[in-house]
C-alpha cells in the first residue's frame, strides 16, 4: 500500500474551505471574499488526476477495467453528494411544494448527470465539477491511461491550447446552464492531465523541504487568484509545484481532519447554505449547520475508510 499523502490532505482541506466560504458570502449577500474559489476547484482536479495517476494506474494498463474504474469513482463520490442532494431537494420542495422537475433532477444528480434547463444542477450546485471529475476518470481509464509519457504530454498542451483558445472568446466563465459548464470541462481536464504527467514525472518525491510553507502558498495563490485573470493563471501554473512542495508533510491531527472533512464539506455546503438562508437562519448559524452537516458525513462516512487508503482529491 502506498504511503498516505498528508500534505495532499492539508491542501485540499484548505481548498474545501475557500470554496465553502465563497459561497457562504455570495449566498447571504455580502461582499466576495479575496479568494479565488476556481483555483480551489482547479487545484481538486490537479490533485485527482495526480492521484488517480498514483493509486490506479498500473491497474488500469492490467486487470481494471474502465468500467470498473468509473463503479470505484461512484462508489467513493456517491455518499456525501446524496445527503447533499438530498437536503437540496428537501430544501426546494418545502419552499416551491412537490413537482416533478425537482424528482427528476434529483434523480440525475444521484447519477452525477446534469438536468436539462437554466440550471444544471440546482439541488447541489457543486455537482456540476463532480460530473466533469467523472469524464475525466473516463477519459483516463479509456485512453490516457494507455499513452506514452510524451504521448500524455502532448494531449496536455493540446488540452491546455484549447482552453486558452475557449477562454480568449470567454467561454470559460462558470454558468449554472450545461453549457457553460461543458465549456469548463477544457480547463478542469488540463488541470486533472498536469497532476497525472507530473506524478508520472517526478513520483511522489516532495519538492524542497518545507512542506508548510506550500499550503501558506497556496494560501496566496487563492488571493492572489482574486484580483485579475493574470494572475489566476499563474496562481493555476504554481499549483502542481505547490502540490509536489507539500509532500513531504508530516502526519499531524489537523491535517488528517482537513482531508477528512474536504469532500464532504464540499458536497453538502451549498445546500445547507441555502437551506439556512431560506429559513431566516443568521449566517453564523448557516455556517455552523454546515459545519456540523459536513462533520457527521466525515465521522459515519470518510472515518470509516482504512486509515491507510490513498488520499483522493474527491
Amino acid at each position: 500500500m502506498s504511503r498516505r499523502l498528508y500534505g495532499l490532505d492539508a491542501l485540499r482541506g484548505v481548498a474545501a474551505i475557500a470554496v465553502a466560504a465563497h459561497h457562504l458570502v455570495s449566498i447571504y449577500g455580502f461582499p466576495l471574499l479575496p479568494l479565488g474559489p476556481s483555483i480551489a476547484v482547479d487545484l481538486f482536479f490537479i490533485l485527482s488526476g495526480f492521484v488517480m495517476a498514483r493509486t490506479y494506474e498500473d491497474r488500469l494498463r492490467n486487470d481494471l477495467s474502465t468500467r470498473g474504474f468509473i463503479t470505484l469513482r461512484y462508489r467513493r463520490l456517491f455518499l456525501p453528494l446524496a445527503i447533499g442532494s438530498t437536503i437540496g431537494l428537501a430544501s426546494v420542495v418545502a419552499v416551491y411544494g412537490h413537482y416533478a422537475q425537482a424528482f427528476a433532477s434529483y434523480a440525475l444528480v444521484l447519477c452525477f448527470l446534469p438536468s436539462i434547463g437554466p440550471a444544471a444542477f440546482p439541488l447541489n450546485v457543486p455537482a456540476w465539477s463532480l460530473f466533469v471529475e467523472i469524464v475525466c476518470n473516463a477519459l483516463h481509464g479509456s485512453f490516457f491511461s494507455k499513452l506514452s509519457n510524451m504521448q500524455l504530454k502532448v494531449a496536455a498542451v493540446a488540452s491546455i491550447l484549447l482552453f486558452v483558445a475557449c477562454s480568449t472568446k470567454g467561454l470559460t466563465h462558470w454558468g449554472p446552464g450545461i453549457t457553460a459548464i461543458i465549456w469548463l470541462i477544457p480547463r478542469e481536464l488540463s488541470c486533472y492531465l498536469a497532476g497525472m504527467w507530473t506524478f508520472r514525472q517526478y513520483g511522489d518525491a516532495p519538492l524542497g523541504g518545507r512542506p508548510i510553507l506550500a499550503i501558506g502558498a497556496f494560501v496566496l495563490m487563492l488571493c492572489l487568484a482574486s484580483i485579475n485573470a493574470s494572475l489566476e493563471m499563474m496562481a493555476l501554473v504554481a499549483c502542481p509545484l505547490i502540490i509536489r512542495a507539500s509532500l513531504g508533510l508530516p502526519r499531524m491531527r489537523w491535517v488528517i481532519w482537513a482531508g477528512a472533512l474536504s469532500y464532504p464539506l464540499y458536497a453538502t455546503h451549498v445546500p445547507v447554505l441555502q437551506a439556512s438562508r431560506a429559513m431566516g437562519l443568521h449566517p453564523a448559524l448557516g455556517a455552523a449547520l454546515v459545519a456540523v452537516v459536513a462533520a457527521f458525513v466525515t465521522v459515519a462516512f470518510e472515518m470509516r475508510r482504512p486509515a491507510r487508503q490513498p488520499v483522493e482529491a474527491f
